[in-house]
């Protein structure tokens, strides 16, 4: 067996699987020459790829497979193999596991179908086996997979029909995983056809002992692996994902994900705002986000951004301005027009650099963004061997930051056009997009040779380019808290900490935030009219009354509000009122909260909630009436920082409009509120819960609470 890796063998979370992406010898079990085997088509690929290493054909019938002999057990070997591939009903797998590893054998390919993703028998089996695998330290990929590319060594544990069009591996820097056999070598042959290579393609299946976050892991530790991609369905376990994703960013590897299968509310408390709000995917987006990767959307455009960065590597989109080249003014406009679209701009030109620009250029180009180059320019020498100098000067203004370069048909001057091309990706430092649609034949064959994708819409490059300068600002963005500021808060003074349904009303969530150290609206709840006076008195007018009830928490939409109230008679006349409309309602008040009226400011919704899969997870979005109406909602996972809490809120689309006689209200008080309020959130004892405050009042000094509500459970 080879030696562990340092840095794998350093984290027990994590499955050293590089005896299954590059094995030095392979034994099939199950491999016939019978048509449609598996065991035989993996057999036939090994060998049409050159593996250079032992490769053993098993078969309890068969005297050889593909001109192989067979033998019939692994225990028959002379020497045991390092990785077994299983082309053999679900149910015959737990005793070949078990022969294996009395052979010593350790590292396994499951083809075998019909298990978790078959139901409840399916899924027992499933359980069994990754039981065994545990018990016996047997390594398993799948089951329920198409195998394993290994580009480089090469060698293909695999029965993926994509191979059959291929007659060459091409390597490369980009490996990928993928839950589907079918988007894996989809992607794996899109990649070829472009004239890129992979290091790695991983079908990984039901995931019964290796996950997902296994291969993330082994990428981002494998120094030929420079950009790591995937399509992932279920996430097993969070933690290990993002300490996985933390890895590669760690070590400079750009991670582009499809995550799907994401429908399913996080939040089901509908007594919140936030169950309407924030749900898996959007938490999902969070943390993608959080940890620098790109995600999509589709297969097409998962493989546009690798190509992009396979194109682009070391360079970094440093911002959304884009210089666009053209040879006709109407691809510019459009070009422009998708750039908007895709949140980029196109900045103009400065008057320095039309002046240095004008010169190198033919007299009816347009010296301007985008470069109008027309047809002249590659049919005229000169003008030709002036245009490097021409897209330099425009690649030096400081307000573009990437380049898209847009080709016609050009089919006569294609082979200078190329390298005019491939001289700009070459000498600059900002990210280079080539598009030509219609190519002639020979030229994405001879841009690729010189590592450069040319999309053949340049809407697709652009938008791909987009998803660069995300992952740019994503670098940039505040680092989040490593710990809580409260180590420790006592919850059982004020809730039952043992409960496991159950909604806690807004006098109560107030007495938790100002132990907390949250400011809090001074109210106090009351149950005789009289006494609804005397405390708006006391805490001075004006005042609101709120009506209190475990059964209604959407207390407005319920008539179960009055607000500005400034007079004793205004106070008495407006607790009949709640009073009347909860018999009306049928409801049965707690009482009724009167509480101090502040003067305006910027509504917020700030709220936390215990995700089951990446743990305590805050939002701060627009508040009060227009929480659902805006639908304008930022989400990181706790603990936050209160510069990650400012980022939050500046990021937020009601934050122009949150001014006062003075201007643009600082982010200050409220990230502060924010902070401190995920800290308190990170202490919550229930395994699943939604603390809400609709809203936040937030100001130029201060950011208070005025309503609040806490679910346990799921409510």
């Amino acid at each position: 067996m080879r030696a562990a890796d340092p840095a794998a063998a350093g984290d027990a979370a994590f499955a050293d699987v590089r005896a299954l992406l590059t094995p030095r010898s392979v034994a099939v079990i199950g491999a016939s020459d019978q048509p449609g085997n598996l065991g035989g088509e993996t057999v036939r690929r090994l060998l049409k790829f050159g593996f250079r290493g032992a490769v053993t054909p098993i078969s309890r019938s068969a005297a050889t497979v593909a001109g192989l002999p067979c033998l019939a057990s692994v225990m028959d070997m002379p020497e045991a193999p390092e990785l077994v591939v299983f082309a053999i009903p679900a149910n015959a797998l737990a005793p070949a596991i078990r022969e294996c590893t009395a052979r010593g054998i350790r590292y396994g390919i499951a083809y075998a179908g019909g298990l978790a993703e078959a139901g409840a028998e399916g899924a027992e089996l499933q359980r069994q086996l990754a039981a065994l695998c545990r018990d016996q330290g047997f390594v398993l990929c799948g089951p329920n997979c198409v195998g394993i590319i290994d580009a480089a060594t090469p060698v293909t544990p695999t029965f993926a029909t994509a191979l059959l069009e291929v007659d060459t591996l091409r390597s490369g820097g980009i490996s990928l995983v993928c839950q589907s056999g079918g988007i894996a070598t989809t992607s794996f042959l899109m990649l070829q056809d472009a004239g890129f290579g992979v290091r790695y393609i991983v079908s990984s299946g039901n995931e019964a002992v290796v996950d997902f976050s296994d291969y993330l892991m082994a990428f981002a530790q494998d120094p030929e692996t420079r950009i790591i991609g995937g399509y992932l369905e279920g996430i097993a376990d969070g933690a290990k994902l993002v300490r996985a994703l933390g890895e590669a960013r760690q070590r400079g590897k750009p991670v582009v994900l499809i995550k799907a299968g994401t429908t399913k509310a996080t939040a089901r408390a509908a007594q919140a705002h936030t169950g309407a709000l924030v749900g898996e995917d959007r938490v999902v987006d969070a943390v993608l986000r959080e940890m620098g990767v790109m995600r999509v959307h589709s297969v097409e455009d998962l493989v546009d951004v690798l190509l992009l960065l396979a194109s682009n590597e070391g360079k970094a989109a440093l911002g959304p301005g884009v210089g666009l080249i053209t040879f006709g003014g109407g691809n510019g406009v459009l070009g422009a027009d998708q750039c908007a679209q895709a949140g980029l701009s196109t900045p103009p030109l400065s008057s320095e650099g039309v002046d240095r620009l004008r010169p190198l250029l033919v007299s009816v180009a347009t010296a301007a963004n985008p470069l109008d180059l027309t047809p002249t320019t590659a049919f005229r020498a000169e003008a030709m061997a002036q245009l490097p100098a021409a897209l330099d000067v425009l690649a030096a203004e400081p307000q573009i930051e990437s380049l898209v370069f847009i080709a016609g048909s050009m089919a006569a001057k294609a082979a200078e056009i190329s390298d005019v091309m491939c001289g700009l990706n070459e000498r600059v430092r900002k990210p280079v997009c080539v598009s030509w649609p219609s190519p002639p034949r020979a030229v994405p064959a001879r841009l690729a040779a010189r590592g450069i994708y040319s999309f053949l819409d340049a809407g697709r490059g652009i938008r791909a380019l987009a998803k660069l300068v995300e992952h740019g600002a994503s670098e940039r963005r505040p680092p989040r808290a490593v710990a809580t500021t409260i180590e420790r808060f006592d919850w059982s003074a004020f809730v039952d900490v043992h409960a496991t349904d159950g909604v806690v009303a807004e006098p109560t969530c107030h007495r938790i935030l100002a132990a907390a150290g949250l400011p809090v609206a001074a109210g106090k709840l009351v149950h005789e009219e009289a006494a609804a006076a005397s405390e708006a008195s006391a805490l001075g007018f004006p005042v609101v009354l709120k009506g209190i009830s475990s059964a209604i928490t959407h207390r407005a939409k319920a008539g179960l509000v009055a607000v500005d109230l400034r007079t004793d008679a205004d106070v008495r006349s407006a607790f009949r009122r709640l009073r009347a409309r909860a018999d009306e309602l049928a409801a049965v008040l707690d009482g009724v909260y009167v509480q101090k009226m502040h003067p305006r400011g910027t509504e917020l919704l700030v709220t936390a909630f215990r995700d089951p899969v990446f743990g305590v997870v805050v939002t701060c979005g627009s508040g009060g009436v227009h929480t659902e109406l805006l639908d304008d909602v930022v989400t990181e996972r706790a603990p936050v920082g209160v510069a990650m809490a400012a980022d939050m809120i500046e990021r937020l689309r009601c934050r122009p409009h949150a001014t006062d006689a003075q201007g643009a209200i600082p982010a200050g008080a409220a990230a502060s509120f924010v902070s401190r309020f995920a800290d308190l959130a990170l202490t919550a004892p229930w395994h699943r819960f939604v603390f809400e405050v609709n809203p936040v009042l937030w100001r130029r000094d201060d950011a208070i609470a005025v309503d609040g509500l806490l679910v346990m459970g799921d409510g």
